[in-house]
């Protein structure tokens, strides 16, 4: 792969080096805008020297709080140009979230923007923040919120206590700030905090993970070469820019080897296929509700989608691993690959050889990139697993977090004496030395004496033609520990039953993993996560108990 350029480097002095490199090739486009590399150099610095002359500086915490734009963009870089840190808002959070991850990332900014179709932010800011229509614009004091000062709408309206984002652009015209943007660029090194990601948190309030240039800057390179992404290529973004892949991984990747990003705001199957037609997309990354998406939309095959070549595809809400299959041969996306990832270390921590078969490919996880050690453990000994045998996947590394913000126990927690980065995930060594990621550690059942991944009987009841989605929890039970019980939601039109299931899975998988119970439903409960909605199996394992509990006693 050869040296990585970025070794040393931070995000800051990438995108300048970029600017250089590719000054007249597109780096975003976004609607009928299209921004060059050049353009977008002199937007970021614009923007650095306004927030300099706001009195933002090295190590403040800067919200942001927008969907996928280029000022998002901008903001980001802006950000990483003087050292201030970046914490990443989901576009979906409500005031609770908000206000939460507000006071805890001791923020000192908020930008944020004023409507997102029907969703009003200030709305929900008004919530938050029910003093800021009485403050003065810049000079906030909330007694909630004891360090943040200044509230930035980036829209063309004017709103009570907050700093148009244009007008903090303007600001960055005077002359002599240029002098202190040099001042601040210079004081920035890796292993300053570029961002805090924040975990979803479907169990407990999130944590704040703290990623440095370091951690991540190197990685997005190696991403790029690992996928052989050039300046010709032309990436299609649709992941919400709030999580570690959407907002950190592939923009890094693009930018770092001049290719261009296509953004969407929000994502619409229709608008998707049009833009790979449009913009010749080379590179799409997706989760499973997207790819559903194109695939159940009726002019799939109008459009021409003959220059895809890879992405990364994740099932991330309980899409089948059968749907891979069908991005290669469908939606023509010939290279694409399941790669595994999380906030603490990085999206694309696990990711694949491009000339790999398809079957080793559609597999989560496979090869740790560079920069990151991998081992599997028995959850309860430590001890290393054999290949073959399942344990928990834990990892090694300058792509490693170096811990939450403020959350020292929990920081403590997340690693072993010796160092190494407690992912709770579920994961197995081949003997040809491949990481295979299996499921979430805390939602593995104990049947009898073995451990059972309940993706794998999802998967199995997925299979059924009439089945959309499966979700698998264990309930208690005197006799094997725990019994498998399935919640299904039907495809829609289809007539199912759960006797019709129930055969289906009789004399197929082993019978302790056979449900003992299957449930059809419309839905199951769900939290808003970076990457699509995700499901709270703690809840729905709660639902399950109450069900389905004492039956399963013998």
């Amino acid at each position: 792969m050869g040296s990585n350029p970025f070794a040393g480097g931070t995000v800051g002095r990438m995108l300048a080096d970029a600017a250089v490199r590719y000054g007249d090739r597109e780096a975003i486009v976004f609607g009928d805008e299209r921004i060059t590399y050049g353009e977008l150099r002199r937007r970021v610095d614009r923007l650095a020297r306004g927030l300099l002359a706001l009195g933002i500086r090295k190590d403040d915490k800067v919200a942001l709080w927008l969907p996928n734009r280029p000022a998002w963009l901008v903001a980001q870089h802006a950000c990483a140009r003087i050292g201030a840190t970046v914490v990443a808002l989901n576009t979906r959070y409500k005031a609770h979230e908000l206000s939460y991850i507000l006071g805890q990332s001791d923020a000192t900014t908020l930008i944020l923007t004023d409507h997102l179709g029907p969703l009003d932010f200030l709305e929900i800011l008004d919530e938050v923040l029910p003093d800021l229509k009485k403050a003065e614009p810049g000079a906030l004091h909330a007694e909630k919120f004891p360090l943040l000062r200044r509230v930035i709408v980036d829209a063309e309206d004017p709103y009570p206590g907050t700093v148009r984002l244009r007008d903090v652009l303007e600001a960055g015209d005077r002359p002599d700030l240029e002098s202190s943007l040099r001042q601040a660029q210079s004081s920035v090194g890796p292993d300053d905090v570029f961002t805090i990601l924040y975990t979803s948190g479907t169990t407990s309030f999130p944590k704040g993970a703290m990623i440095s240039h370091a951690n991540c800057l190197p990685h997005g390179w190696n991403c790029g070469a690992q996928l052989r992404i050039t300046a010709d290529d032309r990436i299609l973004h649709a992941l919400p820019f709030s999580g570690t892949w959407g907002g950190v991984n592939i923009p890094l990747t693009a930018f770092t080897h001049g290719a261009c990003l296509i953004l969407m705001e929000s994502f619409d199957p229709g608008v998707a296929l049009y833009l790979m037609e449009k913009e010749r997309i080379t590179v799409w990354n997706a989760v499973d509700a997207m790819i559903l998406g194109l695939l159940e939309h009726p002019d799939l095959h109008r459009y021409d989608r003959s220059s895809l070549r890879t992405g990364g595809v994740a099932m991330t809400s309980g899409g089948a691993q059968s749907l891979f299959d069908e991005v290669v041969a469908r939606i023509g996306l010939r290279q694409a690959f399941q790669p595994y990832g999380m906030t603490e270390v990085n999206a694309l921590a696990l990711y694949h050889d491009l000339d790999e078969p398809a079957e080793s490919r559609k597999l989560p996880g496979i090869w740790p990139a560079p920069g990151l050690e991998v081992r599997v453990v028995n959850p309860e000994t430590g001890q290393p697993c054999k290949p073959g045998e399942e344990g928990e996947l834990q990892h090694l590394g300058s792509l490693v977090t170096r811990g939450y913000y403020k959350k020292p126990e929990e920081t403590a927690k997340a690693f072993t004496e010796d160092g190494w980065f407690r992912s709770g995930d579920l994961a197995v060594r081949d003997e040809a030395g491949r990481t295979i990621f299996k499921g979430r550690l805390r939602e593995v059942l104990r049947i009898s004496h073995f451990m059972v991944a309940p993706r794998e009987i999802e998967e199995f009841l997925m299979a059924h033609p009439k089945v959309h989605q499966a979700f698998v929890v264990g309930v208690p039970d005197v006799k094997l520990g725990e019994a498998p019980v399935a919640y299904v939601i039907p495809k829609e039109g289809e007539i199912l039953s759960e006797a019709e299931l129930m055969a289906h899975c009789k004399g197929q998988i082993a019978s302790y993993k056979i449900p003992r119970h299957v449930r059809l439903v419309k839905d199951v409960p769900r939290t808003p996560g970076p990457h699509g909605d995700k499901v709270q199996k703690a809840r729905l394992r709660d639902q399950a108990i109450q069900e389905f509990g004492q039956e399963a006693q013998p």
